[in-house]
């Protein structure tokens, strides 16, 4: 009887084997469209950029940690756990401002860090927490759903426009940013031959967006063979060799960790904040002696940098060549991060190879486009801000592979001559109209486009650069900058995605409701509005004018509230600020009070001892 139950519950635990086997082919295999590979259009795959990926944390029985209005809680760029954090740090702030002296407030700074970014904190094998889990899309934009549509093209709107590219050919492949970059890379292979399963392709295009290129060029680099499953590939602003935002923090090159920059313009300099809002932060900050509001910014970078960043092989993927070797002696040298190292000195040899197999990719027969972005300062959060052209997150030296570039408010010299680095064509002209760049010193002088003064996080709000990116996706039309006037080598920044939208709203008014004028208004500023939605090369004032033009009609049609204006003004701390900066340096409210009472009483001794 038991020989025979044995082989009973043998037999059953073989047939369950079979089955889930052969239920995870069926689903690895699921086609989700009907060419079966023989349709004209590879199926795009986007490697998206820093964070544009959920990421959520879970607890250990894996299920969704919730906020109190139920929704899921993210871990990027932190776990927010406001509770705590109030908690650690309170108390600490409150003795220090009443005392003005450090109260324990450096170190619940530092905890405070800990507690929001420690989630994505790896183990000494860079591997992530198993508290945190990525949402994935194992299927094409054609089956997501509400909310998955929502969130994918929130980060790459490709659909507000037109295009022959089938949705059921668009793929999105998310990674945790701060996760582990060999691991990152593998799934990346595996999620290409899934496409081409899905599909019946035996090929893909990939578009690489941001720091979604160290993915794709660690992909060349540790798989070669993948090369034969590359259609193509279109970076779009691409952290080809990182960010000196990264290689700054990694070498301690940190600006507003020196007093005398944080209160004279960081704030204001760094383009999050408008003017006003910053300089008033600056006069906030006063309220506590200057040293110990560096000694507490120190503690929360190091905190942020030794116990997140650096065991993340992820970041380190964005730290710059040139950076490398001394972030890594600085960080890594110990054994207990001997595994950690030998992840991103890997990776380091992938991109100091990232231009030979690119160019191998090319001769290969794999078409590469690049799309970069220019004259937008450096955010100034690293010592080497202003050393560079960048597009405000990355500089271009990475994102153009090496094209020159005149540093912002500059322009190349009258005598200057194109490099000819990568161009051997004489009638090829590469230096750029405004002479701010050389694209012939570029890896791909041919099939690099440059838009000036477009802001790297504001890419997705620049429709021409959406539709060029549809143009070479749908089609092989497009050979390099030369084949469509539409699309020229040299562009500018613009943002269209909000009059596209206002543009949708004003064709649901029924014109009928209006009065014969105010109906003409409309029809003409929605025709205007879709002349300069239709007009591919940027002229700098137009949208916002069209803007203007649509939002008056919404407004007199009473669909949408007039702007409101007015209301309190900041400025004036922009002249405040400067002034205490230059009367009084870098010196708090209380230690500004001690010196002039000390002043006062020295002044009233002088003048007893005179009189005596």
């Amino acid at each position: 009887m038991k020989k025979t139950l044995k082989k009973l519950i043998a037999l059953c635990l073989c047939l369950a084997m079979i089955a889930s086997v052969t239920l995870f082919n069926a689903s690895a295999t699921k086609k989700y469209t009907d060419c079966n590979g023989e349709c004209e259009h590879y199926p795009a795959i986007i490697v998206p950029g820093l964070g544009q990926s959920n990421t959520w944390v879970v607890d250990d029985n894996g299920d969704y940690i919730l906020d109190d209005e139920g929704n899921k809680m993210t871990s990027f760029p932190a776990y927010i756990q406001l509770d705590k954090v109030i908690g650690r740090i309170l108390a600490p702030a409150l003795l220090s401002l009443v005392t003005q002296k450090d109260i324990g407030l450096t170190e619940a700074a530092a905890d405070a860090i800990r507690l929001c970014f420690g989630i994505n904190t790896c183990d000494e094998n860079a591997k992530t927490s198993p508290n945190v889990v990525t949402e994935r899309y194992p299927y094409p934009a054609s089956e997501y759903q509400d909310f998955e549509a929502e969130e994918v093209f929130g980060h790459v709107p490709f659909n507000l426009y037109e295009t022959e590219q089938p949705f059921d050919h668009m793929y999105y492949f998310a990674y945790n940013s701060f996760g582990n970059h060999i691991d990152v890379v593998n799934e990346l292979y595996d999620y290409i031959q899934m496409v081409k399963e899905q599909t019946g392709h035996d090929k893909v295009t990939l578009i690489p967006l941001s720091q979604g290129a160290s993915v794709t060029s660690a992909l060349l680099d540790y798989k070669p063979e993948v090369q034969d499953d590359i259609h193509k590939v279109i970076f779009v602003v691409p952290a080809i060799d990182g960010s000196t935002i990264i290689g700054d923090v990694f070498n301690g090159r940190i600006s507003f960790l020196n007093k005398e920059y944080l209160y004279n313009g960081f704030l204001g300099e760094l383009g999050l904040l408008d003017k006003g809002t910053a300089a008033l932060i600056e006069m906030l900050l006063r309220i506590l002696p200057d040293e110990i509001i560096t000694s507490v910014l120190e503690a929360a970078v190091t905190a942020l940098v030794e116990d997140v960043m650096v065991t993340s092989t992820g970041m380190w993927a964005l730290c710059p060549s040139g950076d490398y070797p001394t972030a890594a002696e600085k960080h890594l040298s110990s054994p207990d991060k001997a595994s950690i190292k030998a992840q991103t000195d890997k990776y380091y040899q992938a991109q100091l190879h990232a231009h030979d197999n690119i160019q191998n990719l090319v001769d290969n027969g794999v078409q590469v486009f690049c799309f970069v972005e220019y004259n937008i300062p450096m955010i100034n959060v690293g010592e080497t801000w202003n050393s560079q052209n960048a597009d405000y997150i990355i500089q271009t030296d990475s994102t153009s592979m090496g094209a020159h570039f005149a540093n912002v408010g500059e322009t190349l010299p009258d005598d200057y001559v194109q490099q000819n680095t990568h161009c051997s064509d004489p009638t090829h002209n590469h230096i750029s109209p405004d002479r701010v760049v050389d694209a012939s010193a570029g890896l791909l002088p041919d099939t690099t486009f440059y838009f000036e003064g477009q802001r790297h996080d504001l890419t997705a709000r620049n429709d021409v650069i959406l539709k060029l990116a549809l143009n070479l996706i749908e089609c092989d039309d497009t050979k390099d900058v030369y084949s469509d006037p539409r699309f020229p080598q040299f562009n500018t920044a613009r943002s269209s995605e909000k009059l596209v939208l206002l543009v949708k709203e004003a064709k649901t008014i029924d014109p009928s409701t209006l009065s014969p004028e105010d109906a003409a208004e409309l029809a003409a500023a929605i025709a205007e509005a879709e002349k300069v939605i239709d007009n591919t090369i940027g002229i700098k004032g137009e949208v916002e004018a069209s803007e203007a033009r649509v939002t008056a009609c919404l407004v007199k049609a009473g669909v949408m509230e007039a702007p409101e204006e007015g209301g309190v003004s900041l400025d004036i701390f922009t002249k405040i600020s400067p002034w205490f900066y230059e009367k009084f340096g870098t010196d708090g409210y209380s230690e500004l009070a001690v010196i002039y009472s000390m002043k006062a009483l020295q002044t009233v001794v002088d003048l007893v001892l005179k009189l005596v």
